[in-house]
């Protein structure tokens, strides 16, 4: 049967259309419905206005693939939002249902399951999933994960590419910063971060971290001079993105190869804290899956299997 999931995270809503496995659509849009939410605040009115055109052209396209069943997801920024409920009463009379908010945990453990759901064997690995407004790892064996349903070890920390560039304006690229002024500002965004993450310094000896999310993919298209699974990087990588990016205003930013113009004020953040978790999980290297949070909750017994019905 082919179903669909529309995703809401703090900086994208996205679309994945599966028959099988076969991936009929795939899209995302950034609509950053965490616009200066704040930890309990109410959605902006811009945001909510975005995002639910995003999600009526979504289920037009849903349709037009052939769906015919239908969920919803959503993440950190509706956790945090104290009218989620009345946004979710409106995302249900486009959809058919009001949004699941995820857990950090079950945002966690989808993430593992999707971008592990080709692997196989007893090797530990580690999943963290960047996203605008948290970071979410998750360490298992592939075969236990599958079978269980369910990962060993996950914890979400509430920071992530959005939340970071609001605590901190000038990562967003209002202006080029010179050398010292880019240090600075590093430095702030790394105690920052390094604050936060502190729990995955304890969180060692996996054989291999694999890193998904919106800064990860675009990072790993500008690494490898367009996307591809399995891209492979480094915290040497890393470093050199976010000093080039940091050296360039927004508008520069956006004219950079391989770069979504919706996620070049961001991008900077969200690369500081790929590299702050990486040096507390004690790694230097690791791999970009395209594979992700969609796929493991679409294929997984949480897909709450709504009925689509045709456009009235």
């Amino acid at each position: 049967m082919t179903r669909a999931l529309i995703s809401i995270g703090t900086n994208s809503t996205r679309l994945l259309v599966l028959d099988g496995s076969r991936r009929l659509a795939a899209e995302s849009r950034g609509t950053r419905i965490g616009q200066g939410l704040g930890a309990d605040g109410t959605l902006a009115a811009d945001a909510r206005e975005r995002t639910l055109a995003a999600i009526g052209d979504y289920v037009a396209i849903a349709r037009e693939r052939g769906a015919r069943a239908i969920d919803v997801v959503a993440t950190s920024a509706l956790r945090r939002a104290g009218d989620a409920a009345a946004f979710g009463a409106e995302v249900a009379g486009l959809t058919g249902i009001a949004p699941q908010i995820l857990s950090g945990a079950e945002e966690a453990s989808f993430s593992f399951l999707g971008a592990t759901a080709a692997r196989g064997g007893q090797r530990e690995i580690a999943v963290l999933d960047v996203g605008g407004g948290s970071s979410d790892l998750a360490i298992d064996t592939p075969a236990h994960a599958r079978e269980a349903g369910t990962v060993r070890r996950t914890i979400s920390c509430e920071i992530g590419a959005v939340r970071l560039s609001e605590r901190h304006p000038a990562l967003l690229g209002a202006g080029p910063l010179d050398e010292h002024a880019r240090n600075a500002l590093e430095a702030q965004a790394r105690s920052d971060v390094a604050r936060v993450l502190a729990p995955y310094a304890a969180q060692r000896g996996f054989a291999e971290l694999i890193v998904v999310g919106g800064s990860a993919f675009t990072a790993a298209a500008m690494v490898a001079n367009g996307m591809r699974d399995g891209t492979a990087m480094t915290r040497d990588d890393c470093a050199h993105l976010i000093s080039a990016l940091l050296a360039r205003g927004l508008e520069e930013r956006k004219r950079l190869p391989h770069i979504r113009p919706q996620r070049a004020d961001i991008l900077p953040a969200g690369l500081i804290v790929i590299d702050e978790a990486c040096r507390l999980l004690d790694v230097d290297r690791f791999t970009v899956s395209e594979a992700d949070l969609l796929l493991g909750y679409l294929n997984s017994p949480a897909f709450r299997s709504v009925v689509l019905l045709p456009a009235q």
